[in-house]
Parts: structure tokens; C-alpha cells; sequence
């Protein structure tokens, strides 16, 4: 955007729906050109995105498909969640058996309704896919590495012998990655693995260096690919360019060991 010599201003909400009504309520008043929203509670906004687009304002969502945008950039989450779990399961076929049962904990965030679907993706793959041969001892919010870290911790105290964890997000997986870490003093043992989606640089790293990291499934591959995507469909809607869908569904790429390197090239 700044190549663009565009202006721009970017807010948190919080994931309070109240602040970001706020929030889009100023940005209307500032007359903007364009807003891109990752709303909080989607039914919360509609109207206020109506209010957006009647002043002229190009409205792009993040994650959710809204009625009142112009555009949302979505992902098919249940497809999303079913990937993760997909390479969970396949870790697991590989090194637990019926007799063996993998103990798993899974980083969720059910509070937010398409976290929730990336949830019963992962479970769904993992009832489908490694029947008989895992169990789930823990379900723990983790939307950031802090909170993911303090939870990984009491459940390797509830369950010392958790070695799966499955993560609806980086945060999740970076905080138990961390806690496995220092568990096994940076000694990771084969039959443990973490499994996730958005493969930040963190996870990436994580994943070339031998640790506790096995899989994270990726967008476009990395932030600079997912920037410049996102810039590219800020200009076509400014410039007034007819989408074929309002849904844009966006990629997945399930990044591990075999390929980590290439896209953790990209954040250089």
C-alpha cells in the first residue's frame, strides 16, 4: 500500500463487536475509500457494512461471507479444519497403533463460529481417518501463544503423555510448541507432533529446525504473498472490477518438512 503511496489505518477490535461497530462507524464518517473487515460477530455489523456501502465505500470481509460487502475473502474452514487433522492422522497411522493410542489435545477457539467449524474439521478428519488409534484428553481455547503455552502446561500435567496437539491457529501451535520444547529439552521424539493452520515464519521455522512443529496448512504460502493478494484486491475493487462471486474462497497449501524451506524463503 505504501508503494501505492495509499493511505491507510488499521484497527483491533479486540474481538469486541461493539468497538469494531465503532470503528466502522468512524471510518463512514472519514469518508474512506474502502474497508476491509474480520468481523467479530458477523450479524453484529451487517447493517453498519449497508450503511458503508450506501455512503460509496467498497467493503471487503475477511473469513466471513457477508451479505452487505462487496467481496469476501473466505476460506472454506470445515475443509481448512479436515486438512489439519488430515496430516495429524497421517502422523498418527504412522506411529501409534490401537494397542498405542496417540493422547491428543486440540487448541480451539469456539467462541468464534468459523474457528469452531475449523474445530469439527480436524475431528472429523481424525474419526475418519485414525479410528481407534488416539484419543482426545483436552479441548483448550488458544487464540494466542501465551494462553495456548499456560494451557499446554496443565494439560501435560493432567496428561503427561500428550504428544499430539492439533491447532486451529499459529497461536495455538507456537504455545504448545513451546511447552513441548521445554518438556523434552528441545529433544523431540518422533511420535510427537503439532499440526495447525496459517504457517507464520514462527511455524515455518519451527518446522525446518526439528522441532515439535510437523505441518501447518498455508494460504497463498506466506505473509508476503498473502499482502500482496490482498493489495491486488483492494485495487480491483477500487478500480470497480466485477468479481464472477462475491465469495473468493482462498487456497490451502499443507506445508511440512518436504517443503517448509522454500516458503520460509519468502519471509527473508
Amino acid at each position: 500500500m505504501k508503494d501505492k503511496a495509499w493511505d491507510y489505518t488499521i484497527l483491533a477490535c479486540n474481538d469486541n463487536s461493539a468497538t469494531q461497530i465503532q470503528q466502522i462507524e468512524n471510518f463512514i464518517t472519514s469518508d474512506v475509500d474502502l474497508i476491509m473487515v474480520h468481523p467479530s460477530d458477523p450479524n453484529a455489523i451487517e447493517d453498519y457494512l449497508k450503511q458503508a456501502r450506501d455512503a460509496g465505500i467498497k467493503v471487503m470481509s475477511w473469513d466471513d461471507a457477508m451479505t452487505n460487502t462487496d467481496l469476501n475473502w473466505i476460506l472454506d474452514n470445515t475443509k481448512l479444519g479436515y486438512a489439519i487433522g488430515e496430516a495429524a492422522a497421517k502422523f498418527i497411522n504412522e506411529k501409534y497403533t490401537g494397542d498405542k493410542k496417540a493422547e491428543v489435545a486440540i487448541m480451539n477457539y469456539p467462541q468464534t463460529p468459523i474457528l469452531l467449524e475449523r474445530e469439527t474439521g480436524i475431528l472429523n478428519a481424525l474419526e475418519e481417518l485414525a479410528k481407534d488409534k488416539y484419543k482426545v484428553v483436552a479441548q483448550q481455547p488458544a487464540l494466542d501463544a501465551q494462553t495456548a503455552l499456560a494451557n499446554m502446561e496443565t494439560i501435560l500435567q493432567a496428561s503427561p503423555d500428550t504428544k499430539i496437539v492439533c491447532s486451529i491457529g499459529a497461536g495455538g501451535d507456537i504455545g504448545a510448541n513451546e511447552a513441548f520444547m521445554t518438556v523434552t529439552g528441545g529433544k523431540i521424539p518422533e511420535d510427537m507432533g503439532i499440526f495447525s493452520a496459517d504457517a507464520t515464519q514462527q511455524q515455518l521455522e519451527a518446522i525446518v529446525n526439528g522441532q515439535a512443529t510437523r505441518a501447518s496448512v498455508g494460504f497463498e504460502g506466506s505473509n508476503k504473498k498473502t499482502a500482496a493478494a490482498v493489495v491486488d484486491l483492494y485495487e480491483k475493487l477500487l478500480k470497480g472490477e466485477a468479481f464472477a462471486e462475491q465469495n473468493l474462497v482462498r487456497p490451502l497449501t499443507v506445508i511440512d518438512a518436504a517443503n517448509a524451506a522454500d516458503f520460509l524463503a519468502d519471509y527473508k
